[in-house]
């Protein structure tokens, strides 16, 4: 296979960064070997306890913890991050592919939900909600006036497929306020925002991110941009999140021959795991470029 410009190392490493965290994130060896020294967990130890027992206002350590865990990885390399609790479950849905909810993107802004786009398809959009709507409130649940965890916001939009939701809204620019009733469903996150032809023979995919998912959608549309004529493919991942790094393989196998390499990782004992091409891909004699 021809390939310019395409460097699936880099690929495969994006998609190792929260892909391996997803997976194991944080299962520390339970062997001495290895951990933290005695010395540096008693001086952390001795730290938490004397804020809990001495500090005069009321601290909460779990926000110190995860800012000191963030703080020690920014030291290693930038693919090393820690996913917070409060965001785990919004990760974790990220990366299924679809979830059970109203279907909206959104943000704390300043003290209020403010909507960022509908989901195309979702509930909150057949009901009505418009990008710049802000939730004043689900059911009787107030969720303004105070900024909130992202996953007290969740428990209160998420519910079981089919249950309805009363959402009192404000659109600023109609001035006004009122209710829309949203019946919850299961909405897709598609990982893969593009799939079009840009000419005769060149094909063009946006991956957004590495999700469960992600292999069959790019897998689906590179079946039909070859049915249009593609005999080159443009594979965009720029500002790609990363994800599971399985699916960049099976995306990368697609493109290679049998046997050829995909990707190498090496540990700390200098333990090398190699994973190669294993069978017949979809692409493999045509020109393929990444962005």
């Amino acid at each position: 296979m021809k390939i310019r410009n395409i460097y699936l190392p880099i690929l495969l490493c994006t998609a190792m960064a929260v892909g391996l965290l997803l997976g194991s994130f944080l299962n520390f060896p339970t062997e001495k070997r290895g951990m933290i020294s005695s010395s540096h967990k008693s001086k952390l130890n001795k730290l938490m306890d004397f804020i809990e027992s001495e500090y005069i206002d009321d601290v909460n350590t779990d926000s110190i913890v995860d800012l000191t865990v963030n703080s020690i990885l920014e030291k290693l390399d930038p693919h090393s991050v820690y996913i917070a609790k409060s965001d785990m479950e919004q990760v974790a849905q990220s990366m299924k592919g679809d979830f059970v909810g109203i279907g909206v993107n959104f943000y704390m802004y300043k003290d209020s939900v403010a909507v960022i786009k509908p989901i195309p398809g979702g509930p909150s959009e057949k009901a009505g909600i418009k990008a710049g709507d802000r939730i004043l409130f689900a059911g009787a649940d107030k969720l303004y006036g105070k900024k909130m965890p992202n996953d007290s916001l969740f428990s209160k939009l998420k519910g079981a497929e089919g249950s309805k939701l009363s959402l009192t809204i404000f659109r600023k620019s109609e001035n006004r306020k009122f209710k829309i009733n949203v019946t919850r469903d299961v909405v897709p996150i598609k990982s893969v925002d593009a799939a079009v032809m840009i000419d005769k023979k060149t094909g063009y995919i946006k991956i957004n991110r590495f999700a469960e998912t992600t292999y069959d959608e790019f897998h689906n549309n590179l079946v039909n941009l070859k049915k249009q004529g593609a005999s080159a493919l443009i594979i965009d991942v720029r500002d790609n999140g990363g994800g599971y790094l399985e699916k960049a393989v099976e995306i990368a196998d697609d493109l290679l021959k049998d046997k050829q390499l995909i990707v190498k990782t090496r540990n700390k004992k200098n333990k090398e795991d190699n994973t190669y091409a294993t069978s017949e891909g979809i692409f493999e004699t045509g020109q393929v470029y990444i962005l």
